[in-house]
């Protein structure tokens, strides 16, 4: 059977930040290692190691010294190879004052475990993922999904615990999906570098076009063959309230 693997990133988890979102991309593993070779080759072209989207946008790092018309090619570039031939690409995008009054102040029936904002994202495009890979089941086998993650953030044992509660859910019911959550260096990484393309991506995108226009652009369409799915998903007020109640 198929071996999916999804790296997740996260943007905007900074006290200062407005909203929190989580990116992230999905694949087979076949179509991992042609990303690698792909990623490697814009490498060498742009003469770049590690992409960091903050150090981008600074032009510091990798970048310190270069130009607009040099950093606009490898941004193409790198948007160009994570549109085709990878499953699924998703960011979650969490207003932060929604998420403090709607989800950690609503009212609470049970006094389970409320998710931090990066833990809710994350559990949201762990969802999404296990969908996606879900509907591409084969004879009614399922593939196995691996979660990779970067390493060191102050959330991510809130993650894990995410995880491992979804998983022993799934396998009360026989539903053996999930498999294994990790984590990894970014800076040796290609795929959480382009998790984190895809997050600060939608980061930036949310800060500068309205939120009714931004509806009105995520009207679901057919994914042309060979090209990568790219879903956005806004968490809203009555979502919060929801979740909330839920736990």
């Amino acid at each position: 059977m198929f071996i999916y693997t999804g790296y997740l990133d996260e943007s905007g988890t900074h006290d200062d930040s407005p909203i929190t979102v989580m990116g992230g991309i999905v694949a087979k593993a076949d179509q991992w290692q042609r990303f690698e070779g792909g990623f490697s080759n814009l490498q060498n072209k742009h003469h770049f190691r590690v992409w960091h989207s903050k150090k981008f946008r600074q032009r510091k790092g990798d970048f310190k010294g270069w130009t607009a018309d040099q950093c606009t090619a490898l941004y193409w570039d790198l948007a160009h190879l994570n549109a085709h031939g990878l499953t699924d690409a998703v960011a979650v995008t969490l207003n932060n004052a929604e998420f403090e009054q709607h989800y950690r102040s609503g009212p609470k029936p049970n006094k389970a475990r409320l998710d931090s904002s990066y833990g809710l994202c994350f559990r949201i495009c762990l969802y999404h993922f296990i969908r996606e890979v879900f509907k591409r089941r084969y004879k009614n086998k399922l593939p196995a999904l691996h979660i990779v993650l970067e390493a060191g953030h102050r959330n991510l044992g809130d993650a894990k615990r995410i995880f491992f509660e979804v998983k022993n859910d799934f396998e009360k019911y026989g539903n053996h999906m999930l498999q294994t959550i990790t984590v990894a260096d970014k800076d040796s990484c290609g795929q959480l570098m382009m998790a984190d393309f895809a997050a600060h991506g939608e980061y930036v995108l949310e800060q500068k076009v309205p939120r009714s226009q931004r509806q009105a652009m995520n009207t679901p369409m057919k994914v042309p063959k060979g090209m990568t799915g790219w879903t956005n998903i806004k968490v809203t007020a009555d979502e919060l309230a929801k979740q909330s109640r839920n736990h």
